[in-house]
């Protein structure tokens, strides 16, 4: 009845007690009560959901000039794990129509999310937003990465976040956190950083223009195993730093990143498909190590492509490595996020027991295993579904030296 476009908020009707009052000046004013329980509410970026037939009200107080709506003030919202107690909203008067200018909403509760949002839109139509949380749910962004449409419909944002704690999966957060985000009109990332702590250490992540203007990626860890966990990319690995590289494959604005992924000094638990593959070759003594305290490894990396497709990415691993003092192995694959599926496969080498004892033998231990203390390897595959995929093993391999100064990083 104000003019104002409620439509990506609220749905269906709601029942509406008002008191509106006209002064000599030309300026008006509305005290409104609205009933929102036959009403459908929705906030998207929180993914939050009131159903109609559920209760729910708000007050508010409207101030129009000429008729035309400048400001909503002492706006109030209540429903089931949605509190807004006070809400101010500016407008400006944009083709006959009144247009969002700004706003503050002061100590908000949604779901696990609380804190203060500051926003400004400027003439231009850029949504300038700054959130200040106690507590964040980003799950609901993280979540998002199918895209529902390939045309971006929402206007340019620039987004500034700072939250004493950042949920980022179930059970899982990050603490200290600071966000910065700048997307233009076509839903393009001009710019995106992360500081933040996860587990014992810090976490920094940039995607923004180098000196010459091309968007390149990087993400270091201090403890590479909390950081992988706190955001569902895999939860087996403890301690250990992290560094990501990439870069667009393509043009300027290319979603597609190819770069290079290490850690150094971390440990494995836990892991089923790696178990599984230790059993397969019948190493019992690191197969208990990896379901107890752990295999270390000393280093791992790999040449990466990073796929971006509307349904899902596709990571493609390439030229990857990693050893340490029981085992080391190489590999290539792909992991598809748009199918959940896991393909995968390469040489494995145990580096203790039998092999530490063949290639201590003196001339001889050298002759066997080419002067690299190792003998006994295996071809490896595991490929399906990412949760439970299919291992398999091809232990008569012909293992050569090249592979082990491979896996070992004696070579560059």
């Amino acid at each position: 009845m104000l003019g104002v476009d409620l439509s990506d908020f609220l749905t269906g009707p709601a029942g509406v007690d008002v008191v509106y009052t006209e002064f000599q000046d030309g300026k008006s004013e509305a005290d409104v009560k609205v009933d929102l329980t036959p009403s459908t509410v929705s906030f998207e970026p929180f993914a939050y959901l009131k159903p109609a037939g559920v209760e729910g009200k708000a007050t508010l107080k409207a101030q129009l000039r000429d008729g035309d709506l400048y400001l909503i003030k002492n706006l109030k919202a209540e429903a089931p794990n949605l509190s807004m107690p006070a809400n101010e909203f500016a407008f400006r008067v944009i083709d006959g129509e009144p247009s969002l200018a700004g706003g503050r909403i002061d100590d908000f509760k949604i779901h696990q999310s609380s804190g203060d949002i500051k926003l400004e839109v400027t003439e231009a139509g850029q949504w300038k937003t700054v959130l200040d949380a106690s507590v964040l749910n980003a799950q609901p962004f993280l979540d998002d990465e199918k895209d529902k449409a390939e045309i971006y419909s929402e206007p340019p944002m620039i987004i500034s976040v700072t939250a004493d704690k950042m949920l980022t999966g179930d059970g899982e957060f990050v603490t200290g956190s600071k966000l910065y985000i700048d997307i233009d009109s076509k839903g393009r990332f001009n710019q995106l950083e992360l500081d933040a702590r996860a587990g014992a250490g810090d976490i920094y992540l940039r995607f923004k223009p180098d000196a010459t203007g091309k968007r390149t990626f990087r993400l270091e860890a201090d403890d590479a195993g909390a950081a992988l966990k706190a955001f569902g990319v895999y939860d087996k690995i403890v301690g250990g730093k992290l560094n990501v590289y990439g870069e667009p494959v393509g043009r300027v604005f290319d979603r597609n990143l190819a770069g290079k992924a290490e850690i150094t000094n971390f440990k494995v638990v836990n892991a089923s498909s790696l178990a599984r593959l230790l059993s397969a070759m019948s190493l019992s003594g690191v197969t208990s190590m990896l379901n107890g305290e752990g295999v270390n490894f000393t280093k791992l990396e790999s040449d990466f492509n990073w796929l971006y497709r509307p349904q899902g990415s596709l990571l493609v691993l390439k030229e990857g490595r990693t050893s340490g003092n029981s085992l080391g192995l190489d590999f290539n694959g792909t992991f598809d996020n748009a199918e959940g599926v896991v393909d995968v496969s390469g040489t494995i080498v145990p580096l203790s027991g039998v092999n530490n004892v063949i290639g201590s033998i003196p001339l001889v231990g050298d002759i066997i295993t080419g002067g690299t203390g190792a003998l006994i390897a295996a071809t490896y595959k595991i490929k399906g579904p990412g949760d439970d995929p299919k291992v398999s093993v091809n232990p008569l391999s012909v293992l050569t030296p090249g592979i082990l100064r491979k896996i070992l990083f004696e070579q560059n």
